[in-house]
This record gives C-alpha cells, sequence and structure tokens, in this order.
C-alpha cells in the first residue's frame, strides 16, 4: 500500500496566468471555477499545453454534460463561466481517480504494473524514457544530458505534466520490454497526437478558449460513440493493447496510448519521481482527429498537415481556414465557430486567435516541436470571400518566394565555375540552400503576414501594403544573402546584375495573372 498521495483536484499545479497578468498554480476545481477570471496556462512546453488543453476539454464536456446542441453550446456560452455546483459534483464523484499516487487506481496510470527482468524482478526505467526533451535508453537527446545511470527527480506537478504530455505525444519505438500484465512487447506506436498539427481557438480567458473548442457531442458528433463514452480515467478497465476503436470523443480525447504507472519516492520529507513502468497502450488508427489542420492532396484526399520545422505554420493558413460547399476539412472548433457566427447564435468577438501546436519527427526522433499563434478576424471563420482574401495574400507570397529562388539559380550559374556548376537538380538545390537567401525571406515575411492579417478588415489597403512588403522582402533577401559574393570580379558582378534583374523584373508581374 502506497503511503504518497498528490491529487490534481486539489493541488495547484497547473500554471495559470489572470486577468491582471500575475502568475498562479490551480488545481483542476479551482482553474474550472476560475476559468473566466484566468487568461489561460502558462507552459514552456507547447505539446504539454495542447495535451492539458484536453483534458480539460474532456472534464468541460462531462461538466456541462454536453453541450448535445448548439442551443445547449449557447446556454453554456452565455453563462460566461462553467457551474461551481456542476464541477464540484463530478470531482466529488470521480475525487479518487486524479490521485496521481493512489494504490488502487492512479490517475491516467495502470495500477500494478511493472516491467520486469529475467528474474522476474520489477525493474523500471527512468522517466525521462516518456520524455521527447530528455536523453535516456534509445531516445534522441536535443536539449538534455540526463543519464539512466543518474536519473533526474521530477516534482509531483512535474511529474503530473510528463505523464500527460505522453500519454498524447509519446514516440513509436523499440521496447523489447516484459510486463506483468501484458508480457513481451517488442515495439511502441506513436501516441495519438504525433503525426499532425493540432489547432484551437483562444479567446480573452480560459473559459472561453474551452468553451469555443467544446464541440456539440452527442451519439453522433464529433465521431460516433460506441458502447459507454467516457474519459479515460472513468474507466473501471485498465485498457488493452493494440489497435482498438475508441467508444466515443471523450475516450479519444483522453487517449491511454501508453500504460503507465509511476514510482514515487521520498527522501526527508521531499516527494518526487525518478522512475516508471511502462508499456504500449491502445492506438486509434482509421479516425480523423477534430483538431488537426488538414490538406488535400492532388487526388483530392485529405490528410493531415505535418510539422516542418523549415516551414511555419502561416504559409498553410489558407488550408487551415478554406471552406466551401462540397468540403469543408477545417478543424471541428473552427466550423463550429464560423457556423454560430453565421448564424448569429451569440455575440462573438471580432477577432480571436488561432493557435497551433506541432511534434516533427524523422523515423520516431523528435525534430522540433512548435505552437505557431495567429490573430485573425472572426470572419476568417464565416465568410469565403475573406477566405479567398487570405488565399490571394498566401499565393503572392509563395509567388515571390519561388520568383527569388529562380534569381538565386540565375546568380549562381552565371556567377560559378563551368567545371563546379551543379550538374543534376539536387545539387542545384543544395547551392540555393547553402545562400540562406530563401529561408531569410519566409523568416523576415512572417512579421509582414501578422500585420497583414491585422489589416484585413480593410482588404484593399491590406493587400497593397502585404505586396510592398512581400517585394520588399525578397530584394533584401537577395542583397543581404548574396551581396558580399559579387565584389571581387567583374564576373560576379555580372552574375549579380542578371539575377537581380531578373528578380526585379519578375516581381514588377506578381499581382498580375500568370506574374
Amino acid at each position: 500500500m502506497s503511503a504518497f498521495s498528490y491529487n490534481l483536484v486539489d493541488q495547484p499545479w497547473l500554471p495559470c496566468i489572470e486577468l491582471s497578468g500575475e502568475e498562479q498554480a490551480l488545481g483542476l476545481r479551482d482553474l474550472l471555477v476560475r476559468a473566466h477570471e484566468l487568461r489561460g496556462l502558462e507552459l514552456q512546453n507547447p505539446l504539454a499545453e495542447a495535451a492539458l488543453l484536453r483534458v480539460l476539454l474532456a472534464i468541460a464536456h462531462r461538466v456541462v454534460d454536453g453541450p448535445k446542441s448548439v442551443h445547449e453550446w449557447r446556454d453554456v456560452y452565455l453563462a460566461s463561466r462553467f457551474p461551481t455546483e456542476r464541477i464540484d459534483n463530478y470531482f466529488q464523484q470521480w475525487w479518487h481517480r486524479f490521485d496521481l499516487f493512489s494504490p488502487l487506481e492512479p490517475f491516467y496510470q495502470t495500477s500494478g504494473l511493472a516491467i520486469l527482468d529475467s528474474a522476474k524482478r520489477e525493474k523500471p526505467v527512468s522517466i525521462s524514457c516518456i520524455m521527447l526533451e530528455c536523453s535516456s535508453g534509445n531516445n534522441k537527446t536535443l536539449f538534455d544530458h540526463t543519464t539512466d545511470e543518474s536519473p533526474k527527480r521530477f516534482s509531483p506537478i512535474e511529474a503530473a505534466r510528463i505523464l500527460i504530455t505522453s500519454q498524447m505525444y509519446s514516440l513509436r519505438g523499440l521496447n523489447k520490454k516484459t510486463t506483468n500484465h501484458f508480457d513481451y512487447q517488442q515495439s511502441y506506436s506513436d501516441a495519438t497526437m504525433v503525426n499532425g498539427v493540432f489547432a484551437v481557438l483562444q479567446g480573452g480567458t480560459l473559459f472561453e478558449t474551452l468553451i469555443l473548442n467544446l464541440l456539440i457531442y452527442n451519439e453522433n458528433l464529433p465521431i460516433p460513440t460506441s458502447g459507454r463514452d467516457c474519459p479515460v480515467w472513468e474507466r473501471d478497465d485498465q485498457g488493452s493493447v493494440g489497435t482498438v476503436t475508441p467508444k466515443g470523443y471523450l475516450d479519444y480525447l483522453t487517449c491511454k496510448c501508453r500504460h503507465l504507472l509511476l514510482v514515487p519516492e521520498q527522501d526527508q520529507g521531499e516527494l518526487f519521481v525518478r522512475h516508471a513502468h511502462i508499456a504500449q497502450g491502445e492506438t486509434f488508427l482509421g479516425v480523423d482527429n477534430p483538431g488537426f489542420i488538414k490538406r488535400k492532396t492532388k487526388e483530392e484526399k485529405l490528410i493531415p498537415v505535418q510539422l516542418d520545422p523549415n516551414r511555419m505554420f502561416w504559409r498553410d493558413s489558407s488550408s487551415l481556414f478554406a471552406f466551401d460547399e462540397k468540403m469543408d476539412h477545417r478543424p471541428d472548433a473552427f466550423r463550429l465557430v464560423g457556423d454560430i457566427a453565421l448564424r448569429r447564435v451569440v455575440p462573438l468577438a471580432s477577432r480571436y486567435r488561432c493557435c497551433s501546436f506541432g511534434l516533427a519527427n524523422d523515423q520516431a526522433n523528435p525534430l522540433a516541436w512548435r505552437k505557431e499563434t495567429l490573430d485573425i478576424p472572426l470572419t476568417l471563420l464565416s465568410d469565403r470571400e475573406t477566405v479567398a482574401f487570405l488565399q490571394t495574400a498566401i499565393d503572392l507570397s509563395e509567388r515571390a518566394g519561388r520568383m527569388l529562388n529562380d534569381a538565386v539559380v540565375t546568380y549562381l550559374v552565371n556567377c560559378l565555375p563551368r567545371n563546379i556548376r551543379p550538374r543534376i537538380p539536387k545539387e542545384l538545390t543544395d547551392k540555393v540552400n547553402a545562400t540562406k537567401a530563401v529561408a531569410h525571406y519566409w523568416d523576415r515575411l512572417e512579421r509582414g503576414f501578422h500585420e497583414f492579417l491585422e489589416r484585413m478588415e480593410e482588404p484593399d489597403l491590406a493587400l497593397q501594403l502585404w505586396e510592398k512588403d512581400i517585394k520588399r522582402t525578397a530584394r533584401e533577401a537577395f542583397e543581404s544573402c548574396l551581396k558580399h559574393r559579387y565584389a571581387d570580379s567583374a564576373k560576379s558582378l555580372r552574375a549579380w546584375t542578371e539575377g537581380y534583374g531578373q528578380l526585379n523584373g519578375r516581381l514588377a508581374t506578381l499581382a498580375k495573372k500568370g506574374g
């Protein structure tokens, strides 16, 4: 029987920002009661923020018992806060399931789980094994040099965040471990949130953020329900292993992608975690994530957008907001709020923030994770003309990017000696990338895009200034990345003249059809 306890309902483990700007740590109960007084969560790791938002959404669905229709959604929205009595009733019923170190029903874990060595003795691994940012076992080192021989200590607060994040953002890979509950396991599968970019709408308060992303929830929406749907911590079974069909949306929100059991320790009154038992959990395949950004392939098939470490989310924003009568592939929350705006169900703010969360990996090795925020007008969620206007702006930037790339190619072909000129497309691409001109262009253009979004209420002026910004940025990128290369000879000067002249000539036709 464990002597340790840390209940997430009461303990202050969630870092929040109040409307005044002050930081405050709260437990789950106080966070939901005061959600209308909070600006939002304040976490350094964007994946932890995304994972916690999904947990909060699952609890919010339970607290409001729906919403089963737009009518019920309106009532929750107009109340401007979550009902305290319902919050208290929910946590009174399930309080025992939110204890991080409960010996019988530990939160989001599998009671009694143990990794066994060849002699059938318990052999837990370093908790770093479930952290993308740490080095442990076969994990690649990104930001940390912790070793398995000297595992780091984590407080209960840190352990709770690590646990929730790992359930949604763990990468596939070899396991080769035997456990008492699931025997020998060869490998792990990717967690539910790995292979896509998760998008949410952010309001002025945490309550508003949660309600904007609180989808209509019934037997068929947002995904079909089969059996008793509930968050994973309400289930009486320990869960299975391998590919399963989610029982419904709440099961999907809180997928138990790993069977885990934290091992608490205490030293001089300090409670901490260094080790954990771990096994492969449940995998949901064939389910479209309602929060993912999707795009069309050439075959007109919808697939999730993947995070590209070298490409910012805003360049895919036309996919994020685009919709038409035949196919609306926006995240479900964007579609719901857009419909509510069109029908004027409730008075909505004129602007919101769009937050995108993503993880990039290469063969289960984490490359980067990122949160990107766009300040958008409400009309971008409800008006096709505004979306088409955005598409035009994105197309202009992409077209100018290709013009810049071609100008760099012209410069290199005219500047380099014949015997070392690139002979195959990959060599040429490598040479162009080495100049950093195109990367410089996209990096500098991001700020201009945010300014463009701020001006979208005046579309003609916004597009005019955006076009000027694109042209200026393309020229600056060409000059700053290539200027030092043409000062040593007449030949390089001619190459500069050819490339820069080509760029200016084409930029002059940027806004023209076929330019």
